[in-house]
């Protein structure tokens, strides 16, 4: 299986990348001083992959340029000593505290960067991503940043653009009294769910919580055509009608 994994990297190189790739690696401070350089490629193929970036990201050198021109050995990139990191952090959960937990039937379980990362090179969810926008700027920035994510990210597994996230960061924002820009962020979970009707009684809570009594009705009634016998959508419409 390893020597798959690295003959795949290899193959999947720009051609005449590994000509320009010094013979020996150097500055070794995780693998092995003992590792060739085709297994580092193969290494660096999975961040690749993993993080959703390029050389540059990690080390010195100009995105376009020829690799020969890279410092591979430089320290001077934050990133390539937090890649170290994770590094380690990935085999002391895989060397030792998996096998503590898991059983003999399990033994397959085994983390790597994409795990986490999912192709995108900070491993947050899109709920976290939109929420720490909505603290620095506002909502009308966040559905800006929505709407870029999806377009870029969709179909990929980077991000969860199911209902949930909206509904996660929507949930967050009005327990923290934050109603009106919890509005905005469940506008866009039923713009972009029509037939939800999760979305819809959701919705219809926010409109309640701002004091808007027409929308939230309008919203709860949605909420039944789309699932009849809704019970939230039903106590919540007696309670606005006084039934």
């Amino acid at each position: 299986m390893r020597r798959a994994l690295l003959v795949s990297a290899l193959v999947l190189l720009p051609a005449g990348a590994h000509a320009q790739i010094p013979d020996k690696p150097t500055n070794l401070k995780v693998l092995p001083d003992t590792t060739s350089t085709e297994q580092v490629i193969a290494v660096m193929r999975q961040f690749t992959f993993a993080l959703g970036v390029r050389c540059s990201y990690c080390h010195v050198g100009q995105e376009g340029m020829p690799l020969d021109s890279f410092d591979f050995a430089s320290d001077e990139k934050h990133a390539k000593e937090m890649a170290r990191g994770m590094m380690r952090m990935v085999a002391e959960i895989n060397d030792e505290i998996l096998p503590e937990v898991l059983d003999h039937h399990e033994s397959t379980v085994r983390v790597r960067c994409v795990t986490c990362h999912r192709g995108a090179a900070r491993p947050v969810m899109l709920e976290d991503t939109l929420g720490a926008v909505v603290e620095r700027v506002g909502p009308d920035s966040m559905l800006a940043v929505y709407e870029s994510l999806r377009e870029r990210h969709y179909g990929r597994f980077a991000y969860d653009f199911g209902e949930r996230s909206l509904s996660t960061l929507a949930a967050r924002l009005s327990d923290a009294g934050r109603h009106e820009e919890a509005r905005r962020v469940l506008e866009l979970n039923a713009f972009h769910f029509p037939e939800s009707a999760a979305a819809a009684f959701q919705l219809g809570g926010a409109y309640e919580a701002l004091g808007d009594t027409p929308r939230a009705v309008e919203q709860y009634e949605k909420a039944l055509r789309l699932q009849p016998g809704h019970q939230g959508a039903v106590r919540r419409l007696e309670a606005l009608r006084g039934s």
